[in-house]
């Protein structure tokens, strides 16, 4: 799979990030640079003999001296680590959502305290390199991100640390658990970061303890796109469902290469008949998908969700998956799960209040 294209299914459907892209044409700067300050929430600073420290990522290791004060975020989630560590960074890479937040979304806002707003960066054709020097940055890092070799090269000639994706997995494939402890390691913070993710954690395995019967259970994240793309093993939608028990559905597990999803055409829809929940991004806005799923058995059953730019931050929150994410996201994720699981048609499955 190309970048590009990878970097666009880490999003949505092409439908639903349609008006994202075309905000990405405009020549808004989408706001002034972050001053560096942190949040009350702030963790006391870097932890005693966290530095220096040596980062192993995808195109090799990089060594950072001391605590960074100016971070720019090339990852697309990467920011929600960093603020709940206390450390606002100067830029961050838009995703999707509402761009006036400039990526501080309701679930971090608490942790923006005194510090100005990020610069908001867009990648959607490549590293803006420019704006990035421009804010003066002592580290630059992509933990949730799909990072070139030739922008990594780049970005290191600007003489700043440099930290890649995790290369052990697929692009916008590194676990959130192992993204946020190298955002932590990497401003002097590992064991906060680690008590951060122990606590989503437990969040999680509460979840999936209150909720026996997402046990045995399978399920796929899908959205109706060159015909159907279903997420794989890899991505953090994926591995969220897998936490709470479910099993991911054949059609992802039998196919070749499924890390980051698998691209099957429009009428393998049906195939998900027997699907124990199906969540779907934006199931309506292509009405041959629609159709043929819900004529299944797990479409009569309601086995289904369908999350759309209509649910307001949830249609965000619900990708992000990072440790200030997910307790939103669990709050109105597993009623609808639970919902949907039940196999009875006149279950509602609950929206999610934005």
């Amino acid at each position: 799979m190309n970048p590009t294209r990878r970097r666009f299914l880490a999003g949505l459907s092409v439908l639903a990030v349609a008006p994202v892209l075309a905000a990405c044409g405009s020549d808004s700067e989408g706001g002034t640079a972050g001053s560096g300050s942190s949040s009350p929430a702030a963790s006391g600073g870097p932890e005693e003999g966290a530095f220096p420290v040596t980062i192993k990522h995808k195109y090799g290791e990089t060594t950072i001296e001391k605590a960074p004060e100016r971070v720019v975020c090339l990852g697309l989630t990467d920011q929600d680590t960093l603020m709940a560590l206390g450390v606002v960074p100067v830029g961050i890479t838009y995703w999707f959502g509402d761009e006036k937040l400039q990526g501080v979304y309701p679930w971090a806002q608490d942790y923006l305290g005194d510090a100005e707003l990020p610069t908001v960066l867009k990648d959607t054709n490549g590293v803006e390199l420019e704006k990035v020097a421009s804010l003066a940055p002592d580290l630059i890092i992509g933990a949730y991100s799909g990072l070139t070799e030739q922008d990594y090269k780049k970005l290191s000639g600007l003489g700043v640390p440099v930290v890649a994706q995790n290369g052990d997995y697929a692009d916008y494939g590194t676990p959130w658990e192992e993204a946020a402890l190298m955002l932590g390691t990497a401003i002097g913070q590992p064991k906060a970061a680690q008590e951060l993710i122990d606590g989503a954690k437990q969040l999680i395995a509460d979840g999936a303890a209150t909720h026996p019967e997402f046990k045995g259970q399978t399920a796929a994240v899908a959205t109706p796109y060159e015909g159907l793309f279903l997420y794989g093993p890899e991505d953090p939608r994926s591995r969220l469902l897998t936490d709470l028990g479910f099993d991911l559905h054949s059609l992802i597990t039998d196919a070749d290469d499924s890390e980051f999803g698998v691209s099957v055409s429009a009428e393998r829809a049906s195939d998900l008949g027997d699907v124990g929940v199906a969540v779907w991004f934006d199931l309506a806005s292509v009405k041959q998908v629609d159709t043929l799923f819900q004529g299944t058995t797990a479409g009569k059953e309601g086995r289904w969700m369908d999350i759309s730019e209509a649910d307001g931050s949830f249609y965000v929150a619900h990708s992000f998956v990072t440790p200030l994410s997910i307790p939103y996201t669990l709050e109105r994720y597993l009623p609808m799960l639970a919902a949907a699981a039940d196999g009875d048609p006149k279950t509602e499955v609950p929206s999610p209040a934005a």
